[in-house]
């Protein structure tokens, strides 16, 4: 008898232990509240400042290509265009056609794009677990818009650079996508074929398409608005903490592009040239936590893996920054 009473006991002060995650998300949350209230006011207005970059940058470059990719799958037109891309995809891949499809609208659209036309393949059983989760690696990505418009144009005084960084960044999502596909042929656990459509998940038809849609994506927009938000208000205060420290301003622009995309590539663009550029390169490729939060909230209560989502995030930087020097060289040696 008393070795079970000791197991149930050790059992009970495990439970009561924090794993490494909940540690540190802890810590994190006691971090942000003392941060928060010590400089109210400055939250307050960071707040507002995100909530005018939503209003007026993240909603309307955002909601059509959400509502529109849920169209595109609820209607059934990923089907036609899955048959066409099926081929090259499978063989690149290892993903259906229809996978195929979210990828292509999470690399010409931006985030979340991807992640949402993926998680609307899954949930009406076009697609299983296994491949939604690989999915995820390499088929949420920054829009061109933003890259070229604001990254380029706006902050770097560059279009070229910022064609450049999109065309980089594209690159690099496939490269995790094909690279993701040979590790997974060499364990022996390639995807399996698309889950059987479950006819309780069928799609609706006419507009009830569109409605759907609509209220499916702006409630989606809502979650994303409300990371902007936070983030805003917890960089904002953060800021204002490091202002006292006399860091560099490459350890400056990791700190923030570490938390927050926007202001990780703002901080960036204000170190000197060439660093600026593969700070930029590699905030690009992580993206942020906001970003990642995002795409988690998304998921909702369908159990998925994020196992391998971070690593290949990480990696999508690192070699954003190895293309860029690749391209900086092969530009010198043709001039």
């Amino acid at each position: 008898m008393t070795e079970p009473i000791r197991k149930s006991t050790r059992q009970r002060r495990t439970h009561r232990l924090l794993t490494p995650n909940q540690l540190a998300f802890a810590l994190m949350s006691v971090f942000s509240l003392l941060l928060i209230l010590r400089n109210a006011e400055l939250a307050i207005s960071s707040m507002s400042e995100g909530l005018r970059l939503c209003a007026r940058t993240l909603i309307p470059s955002l909601f059509p290509f959400m509502v529109i990719s849920e169209l595109i799958v609820s209607t059934g037109a990923v089907r036609p265009l899955g048959k066409l891309l099926s081929r090259p995809f499978r063989w690149l891949f290892g993903i259906s056609g229809e996978s195929g499809c979210a990828v292509l609208l999470g690399l010409l659209c931006g985030f979340p794009v991807g992640t949402k036309s993926a998680l609307s393949l899954f949930r009406r059983g076009r697609i299983d677990r296994a491949e939604l989760e690989y999915l995820l690696t390499f088929s949420n990505n920054p829009s061109s818009a933003f890259l070229i418009s604001t990254v380029g144009s706006s902050l770097f005084g560059d279009h070229a650079f910022g064609v450049r960084l999109y065309v980089i960044s594209l690159c690099s999502a496939l490269l995790i996508g094909i690279f993701g596909n040979l590790l997974r042929k060499r364990s022996g656990s390639s995807l399996a074929p698309s889950a059987v459509p479950d006819q309780s998940l069928s799609s609706p038809r006419g507009i009830l398409c569109f409605t759907e849609a609509v209220t499916s994506s702006a409630l989606s927009m809502l979650y994303i608005c409300a990371f902007v938000v936070f983030f805003s208000a917890f960089t904002g205060t953060l800021e204002h903490l490091l202002s006292g420290w006399e860091l560099p301003d490459a350890i400056r622009a990791l700190c923030f592009g570490f938390f927050e995309l926007t202001g990780g590539v703002s901080r960036a663009a204000q170190c000197a040239a060439p660093v600026s550029e593969y700070l930029c390169a590699l905030a690009v490729g992580w993206s942020g936590l906001s970003v990642h939060f995002q795409m988690m909230s998304l998921c909702g209560s369908d159990t998925v893996s994020f196992r391998s989502y971070f690593p290949a995030k990480l990696v999508h930087g690192l070699l954003n920054m190895l293309l860029l020097w690749l391209s900086r060289l092969v530009a010198g040696w043709l001039l």
